[in-house]
């Protein structure tokens, strides 16, 4: 796995967020961007090195709007979707992101 394309892919869904922003809801990757500005290294490296072939939850926004990421134990390719209780709410920026992770072929699973 690429820590490189993991960068890109997280700034791409950073960029999509800010489509999806309505008054009172707030960001849908704001824990996504402060992982991405404070942690980053820490945090990918997490991902980068996890040979546990387990799937793991992260919350994009702290509340309800999750990442889930997986590392296959064998091929090393990251893999990755998003769920929980807050997908209806921010609609535009799920739709986008799910596209986003196709094009980048992390929809594996």
């Amino acid at each position: 796995m690429d820590k490189f394309k993991l960068k890109l892919f997280f700034l791409e869904l950073l960029e999509l967020s800010y489509v999806d922003i309505r008054p009172g809801w707030g960001n849908p990757c704001s824990e996504l961007l402060k992982k991405m500005c404070l942690y980053q290294d820490t945090w990918l490296d997490r991902m980068v090195g996890d040979y546990t072939d387990k799937s793991h939850e992260f919350r994009l926004n702290g509340a309800g709007l999750k990442l889930h990421w997986r590392v296959d134990k064998e091929t090393r390719e990251f893999s990755c979707y998003i769920s929980g209780d807050q997908v209806n709410d921010y609609h535009v920026f799920v739709a986008r992101a799910r596209q986003t992770i196709k094009w980048n072929g992390f929809d594996r699973k």
